[in-house]
């Protein structure tokens, strides 16, 4: 079978796109007849200028210079298509945010990981040390967030989230408390059974 001619290949465009230029239909035509994608290219541009252009009649001038700015727009979004993907940012803004989006609230989240709820919030708050929180705490998080445990590796280990206005019965400001181990945040809760810290601390 031939290559079909240029007006062949316009007339087919037009006839698939009668309601005005597909980006995807576009594409399409672009990739099969690469001799012919400049001037493909060009009648789409010039298909939209006509939809778009205004009523009153324009100079040669104008009509050039309109012309010129559909087709510059036209082929920086025709580039676009050939570029990678743009990386989806996947990274953690919060456990607890992310548990309510999978159905669980802080307290059954808390109580599916192990946990009290206060240590969920000393992990959602990052203020334990990264290096003191056992391993199958960071695998039993992930597996309620349905995501990777270097997702929530890469969370715990950011700086300490300080809460704009919080406040303490001590004069010691936030930012001055340094990180408490895990083992020292699980002895001091007291939201834990003796059984649940023996538990929690033989992960460490």
């Amino acid at each position: 079978m031939s290559e079909p001619n240029l007006d062949e290949i316009l007339e087919h465009y037009a006839v698939e796109t009668q309601s005005g230029n597909d980006l995807k239909i576009l594409t399409e035509s672009l990739e099969k007849h690469p001799a012919h994608a400049g001037d493909l290219a060009d009648f789409a541009a010039a298909r939209a200028i006509v939809k778009h252009a205004p009523d009153e009649e324009l100079s040669a001038e104008e009509e050039e210079r309109f012309s010129q700015a559909g087709l510059k727009n036209l082929r920086i979004i025709l580039a676009s298509i050939n570029q990678p993907d743009v990386a989806v940012d996947n990274s953690l803004q919060s456990l607890v945010e992310t548990a309510k989006a999978k159905g669980l609230n802080r307290k059954s989240f808390a109580t599916a990981a192990g946990l009290s709820t206060s240590l969920l919030m000393y992990l959602e708050k990052r203020r334990l040390e990264f290096s003191t929180i056992p391993n199958a705490v960071v695998e039993a998080i992930a597996r309620l967030l349905d995501t990777g445990q270097d997702l929530v590796s890469a969370y715990l280990n950011q700086p300490p989230d300080f809460a704009a206005g919080a406040s303490y019965k001590t004069n010691t400001r936030a930012d001055d408390l340094p990180p408490k181990s895990f083992k020292d945040a699980v002895r001091e809760d007291q939201q834990l059974s003796v059984e649940e810290k023996r538990k929690l601390l033989n992960l460490s």
